[in-house]
């Protein structure tokens, strides 16, 4: 069916206009009052799928009641989606172009937050100020001051907060993970020395040929100023920095682009490249055998960066980082080092414990780095150079998240009003690791040294040379940080 804007729109804000009247039958005999109502800011490809599908799987106790995005053709497609996903007809719901309304929303409890990078913090830390519990995508936070205001803003605050590491949750990925880390901590491999850490390369795709500038949207269909948000404005729209869009809103086709649907996230202005966006959940993982510490030093070993007309993150990369016990962390893409996707964890005598997301197949003739087969051509999300490393149950335990999918311990704990199984802390330094990488890639070859304790650069020129998203003042996680602090 062709989209024009008026009807778009009307159909859009006339739905959500309407009185939340939701049937009983609909929802069972748990009442949407005593639901946490929850908004979605940010329509693209994760708000569309994962969070949106974390949300359907816990109606019980969580109720969707408005979606928020910039984009009224993203916006518009997010009922459909919705409906796919919990199965039911979501008349109901409430639909934003400006997240500022739905952080007003009295009757909006928390926000998870899907939005491009460069939005995480400012959201977060207003939310906070606004009252909201926060469920942030990763990276939190594209500086480390930013970083830091999050972690202050939810600890004053009290808010509940919550993030996309689902590395950390038994029934999505983690399971792996937190045996390891457990495993590790009882002493199975002996003195932790080592870690080898395998992110995804960015992607190798050549840029779109599209335009490098096109005629801005109208604000109705497509609020370019606001996307870009904290970041720099004297730039023009095109969709290679934002992202593709099929239609406007009057039904005009936009240029096809081939291959991934994302321009920003191979942009600094918007975001770190994967050494954040991928490398938050393997360095999170990563240090979470030592108690979530941050590194003394961090030094690019590699550091190769894409040269297109707008596109310029890194590619393939290594960085080498060290910590005040002296384990030694390398990071790395599979282009630029022989490590797997995933975490192996390295003791004192060379045994290793290695962790990965998912099961995966590789043929028994090319497993030549276990020293035993428990099963022929399967790599298990926990696997060891040794079977008694990993049997059993560890003396040591972290906290866990064994519930039902990845998302439903916020909303418990949103009830609860107690912390997530993943505190702001450990968040913030993963956050700030990843950060300190990315320096290190923008200096190749030089040793970044890092106070963790005073979270400072030991040389100032550091400080200084940080390349950071440029934040403008009404859009800036710290000032909406002040107004925190004002409040005592």
């Amino acid at each position: 069916m062709k989209l024009n804007r008026r009807s778009l729109l009307k159909g859009i804000f006339a739905a959500g206009a309407a009185p939340v009247i939701v049937p009983a039958s609909v929802f069972g005999s748990t009442a949407p009052s005593n639901k946490v109502q929850i908004a979605i800011i940010g329509c693209g490809r994760i708000g569309t799928t994962m969070d949106v599908c974390g949300m359907a799987q816990n109606e019980d106790i969580a109720m969707l009641t408005t979606v928020c995005d910039c984009d009224a053709v993203r916006l518009a497609n997010m009922k459909a989606v919705a409906e796919r996903f919990y199965r039911h007809k979501m008349d109901h719901l409430k639909f934003e172009m400006d997240y500022r309304k739905v952080l007003d929303d009295p009757g909006v409890d928390g926000v998870m937050i899907c939005t491009p990078d460069h939005w995480h913090a400012r959201m977060a830390v207003e939310a906070c100020l606004k009252g909201k519990d926060i469920y942030v995508q990763k990276p939190i936070a594209f500086s480390i001051e930013e970083s830091l205001a999050i972690q202050e803003a939810v600890r004053r605050t009290k808010r509940i907060f919550y993030t996309g590491t689902q590395q950390r949750s038994e029934h999505f990925c983690g399971n792996g993970f937190r045996r390891a880390t457990e495993y590790i901590k009882s002493g199975r491999i002996g003195k932790l020395v080592r870690i080898e850490t395998g992110i995804i390369d960015n992607s190798p795709a050549k840029e779109w040929n599209v335009p490098l500038m096109e005629e801005t949207p109208d604000k109705r269909d497509f609020d370019f100023d606001m996307w870009l948000g904290p970041a720099r404005d004297d730039v023009r729209y095109s969709q290679l920095r934002t992202h593709w869009r099929p239609v406007d809103a009057n039904g005009k086709p936009y240029a096809k682009i081939p291959g991934q649907n994302v321009g920003w996230l191979q942009i600094q202005d918007y975001c770190t490249g994967n050494v954040s966006g991928w490398g938050t959940h393997m360095v999170d993982s990563a240090q979470w055998p030592l108690d979530e510490a941050m590194p003394v030093s961090v030094k690019a070993e590699i550091a190769n960066f894409m040269h297109g007309r707008l596109f310029n993150v890194h590619d393939h990369c290594l960085i080498t980082y060290k910590y005040a016990n002296g384990v030694e962390m390398q990071l790395g893409t599979p282009r630029a080092s022989n490590f797997k996707i995933g975490v192996r964890y390295i003791g004192e005598n060379g045994d290793w414990i290695y962790a990965n997301r998912f099961v995966s197949r590789i043929p028994e003739k090319d497993r030549v780095d276990t020293a035993y087969k428990p099963k022929a051509d399967i790599w298990r999300q926990c696997e060891s150079n040794k079977k008694e490393i990993i049997e059993g149950e560890p003396t040591v335990h972290v906290p866990r998240n064994d519930l039902k999918g990845h998302h439903r311990i916020w909303f418990v704990c949103m009830r609860e009003r107690k912390d997530t199984n993943i505190p702001v802390e450990a968040t913030c330094s993963s956050t700030i690791s990843c950060i300190l990488g990315y320096h290190a890639l923008n200096n190749p070859g030089r040793t970044i040294e890092w106070d963790p304790i005073k979270c400072k650069f030991k040389d100032p020129s550091d400080e200084k040379n940080l390349r950071n998203c440029f934040m403008r003042p009404q859009f800036s996680a710290i000032e909406a940080l002040k107004e925190i602090r004002k409040r005592g």
